[in-house]
């Protein structure tokens, strides 16, 4: 071994070592792509990756899924009963910190994927032992993980029951906010992750999104995410299934998210200055 290998050896056991003090539960792969994208450009220190964390079991799943949205203003797909929580997001080194810190987190991995957009859970949890004994968490191919399809998705007595739950605790928290005086269940919501509105003068979205068997989606919510800027705003279903969006002119994802963890997805959809949409979803 040549006296530059040997330095770069050192060198990359000293990183790993790094890691593993200050994001003990972080996918050291994560962590990597993270300071690749930062470094290749240095104008974007935030650039936008699909975050998955994983849980300790019985953990209230709206507060998470709350905490997540008021975080970075994009609401978490679930999975694996409430353990799992996909989000797609601006990231940095202390966002990882604050994740990694949480003693109700195991295991924090990722992708890089460059923009808002609608992606599934690519990673599952798995505790290995390495060779040096230190436990690590490290998931399957994309291509061998289980993913919902639209077979599974088909709608259930089990799972209108499930579904119907969790609407009737959102449609409580909605409307504890109208009778406080609150904000409206369909107001666009900030995130700290939101970006400055493009300029131009707003366009309206708006429309109903259906449940099982048709009927409202309560505890829904509506995500738009620009994909030129990365500026997205969010907006919670009302009680008679309505939502409701001002979005500056561009062209958007947009993500209608169910509180069983699933969604639907809408691409390239335009938002010119002024103009007004009507766009709905159903289960």
């Amino acid at each position: 071994m040549t006296t530059g290998e040997f330095e770069i050896r050192g060198q990359f056991a000293e990183l790993q070592k790094k890691y593993k003090e200050y994001l003990p539960k972080v996918d050291p792969e994560l962590i990597d792509e993270l300071l690749l994208r930062q470094l290749e450009n240095p104008s974007n220190p935030d650039p936008i990756f699909m975050v998955e964390v994983f849980t300790k079991p019985g953990l209230d799943t709206e507060k998470v899924r709350s905490y997540i949205i008021e975080k970075t203003g994009m609401s978490p797909a679930i999975y694996d009963n409430g353990t799992h929580y996909v989000t797609n997001q601006k990231l940095n080194l202390e966002i990882l910190k604050e994740i990694s810190d949480s003693d109700d987190v195991l295991e924090v991995t990722g992708e890089y994927t460059g923009g808002i957009g609608a992606y599934g859970a690519s990673h599952e949890h798995r505790e290995i032992e390495d060779t040096n004994g230190a436990a690590s968490g490290r998931g399957r191919p994309p291509e061998e993980v289980p993913r919902y399809t639209e077979h599974e998705k088909k709608t259930s007595n089990m799972r209108i029951a499930a579904y119907t739950a969790a609407g009737i605790v959102g449609a409580v928290i909605i409307a504890g906010f109208v009778i406080s005086g609150g904000i409206l269940p369909n107001a666009n919501v900030g995130g700290g992750a939101r970006t400055v509105a493009p300029p131009g003068v707003p366009g309206v979205v708006h429309g109903f999104v259906g449940g099982p068997e048709g009927l409202p989606a309560i505890g829904a919510s509506v995500i738009a995410a620009e994909q030129n800027t990365a500026y997205h705003a969010n907006a919670f279903v009302s009680i008679n299934g309505q939502y409701f969006l001002d979005l500056p002119p561009g062209n958007y994802v947009i993500i209608a998210a169910y509180p069983d963890g699933s969604s639907r997805v809408v691409n390239g959809f335009v938002v010119e200055s002024g103009s007004e949409h009507r766009l709905d979803f159903a289960y």
